[in-house]
C-alpha cells in the first residue's frame, strides 16, 4: 500500500477530538505522512483604525498559540512521520495553498458543528474546500471518533446519457477512492447508492397533459426499469473489476430528490463515510452539481469524502489538478 500524504487541517472553529482519533487510526492503517496545518483568521486585515490594529494582531497571536497547542496535542499521540505549519489568513484559501505546497493527496478536516445544532454542520470553510480544493476533502463529523465501519458511494447517472465516457470516468474514480478507503480500514462491503426520479413526470402529471394515471405509472415504471438496470450493471462491473480485492459492492436504489433520499438512505444503512463527487461548475456528467451537492451534505449524519472529476483545476490552485 503506497504512502499517502494526508493534510490535516485545523481552524479556530474546529473540535479536534474526533479528528485526532481518526487521524491516529488512519496512520495505523498503513504508510502515511501527515502534514498538519493550523489556520487562524487574519483579523488585522479587516481593521482600518490604526489604534486597533495592534489589538487585532494580539488576538491573532492568541489564536495561533491555541492552534499550536492543539496541533502539538494531536501530533504527540500519533506515531507517524509528520510536519506542522501555522498560517494566518482565509482558512480555505490557506488550506488549498498548503495542499499545493506540500503535494497532499487529500485533506481531512473536522466539521464545524456537532449533530443537533440547527445551523448546517458543514460550515463555510468546509463548503469552500468542497467546491474549490483540487484533491479529495474528507470532512469528519465531530461525534464520529471511530474508524469507518461502513462506506457508501453515491453515484449519479443523470447526465450519463449525454456524455457516457466522462460519467464512467468519474464513477471509476469514485470507486477507486472508496476501495482505497475500504482497504485501509479492512472493510469488505461498499454500498452504492443511486437516487433516481422519472424525469419530466411533473409536466406529464399536469391536468393539461390529458394523460391517465395508468399512463403516468407506466412512464415512472419505465424510468425505474432503466435506472435499476443501469445500477445493476454498474455494480456487477465494479464487482468484476475489484474481484481480487476481497471487496464487494451492493446496490441501493432510492427514488426521490438526491438531497433528500441519499442522506436518508445513508442514515438507514448506518453509513459512517459517504464518498461522492461534486463540482462548482455545470456540464460535468455524473456529478452532483453545486446546490444539490451541498443540499446532500447539509443533511448527512455521517462524514463525507468528496472527490472532484479527473483534471479538475481549482481557481485557488490552477497548477494542481485532480487525478483519479
Amino acid at each position: 500500500m503506497r504512502e499517502t500524504r494526508a493534510l490535516i487541517a485545523i481552524d479556530d472553529d474546529d473540535e479536534v477530538a474526533a479528528l485526532k482519533a481518526l487521524t491516529k487510526q488512519w496512520a495505523e492503517t498503513g504508510a502515511s505522512y501527515l502534514i498538519v496545518v493550523g489556520v487562524a483568521p487574519k483579523l488585522s486585515a479587516a481593521i482600518t483604525n490604526p489604534k486597533v490594529v495592534s489589538l487585532a494582531k494580539d488576538a491573532e497571536g492568541m489564536l495561533l498559540n491555541d492552534l499550536r497547542e492543539r496541533i502539538e496535542e494531536l501530533r504527540d499521540d500519533i506515531d507517524a512521520p509528520s510536519e506542522h505549519h501555522l498560517q494566518c489568513g482565509r482558512p480555505a484559501d490557506e488550506i488549498v495553498k498548503a495542499v499545493v505546497l506540500h503535494q497532499a493527496d487529500f485533506v481531512m478536516k473536522a466539521a464545524d458543528r456537532a449533530v443537533g445544532v440547527k445551523s448546517p454542520v458543514f460550515g463555510a470553510v468546509e463548503k469552500k474546500l468542497i467546491r474549490k480544493c483540487p484533491v479529495p476533502v474528507w470532512v469528519v463529523r465531530t461525534e464520529r471518533d471511530h474508524a469507518p465501519k461502513r462506506i457508501a458511494v453515491a453515484v449519479d447517472n443523470t447526465q450519463a446519457m449525454t456524455n457516457r465516457a466522462e460519467a464512467e470516468l468519474l464513477a471509476a474514480s469514485l470507486l477507486n477512492h472508496a476501495v482505497e478507503l475500504a482497504r485501509r480500514f479492512k472493510i469488505q462491503k461498499i454500498d452504492v447508492i443511486h437516487a433516481w426520479t422519472a424525469q419530466g413526470v411533473g409536466y406529464l402529471s399536469a391536468p393539461r397533459s390529458g394523460l391517465s394515471s395508468r399512463d403516468i405509472e407506466d412512464y415512472v415504471a419505465e424510468w425505474e426499469d432503466i435506472t435499476s438496470k443501469w445500477l445493476k450493471e454498474f455494480v456487477a462491473s465494479a464487482n468484476e473489476r475489484f474481484s481480487n480485492q476481497n471487496i464487494s459492492f451492493v446496490p441501493k436504489l432510492v427514488m426521490g430528490e438526491p438531497r433528500t433520499v441519499i442522506p436518508a438512505a445513508a442514515a438507514e444503512m448506518q453509513t459512517d463515510l459517504l464518498v461522492m463527487g461534486s463540482a462548482n461548475r455545470s456540464g460535468v456528467p455524473g456529478l452532483f452539481i453545486g446546490n444539490t451537492a451541498e443540499g446532500i451534505i447539509d443533511r448527512l449524519e455521517c462524514s463525507v469524502y468528496v472527490v472532484k472529476p479527473e483534471g479538475f483545476a481549482s481557481v485557488l490552485a490552477p497548477g494542481l489538478k485532480q487525478a483519479s
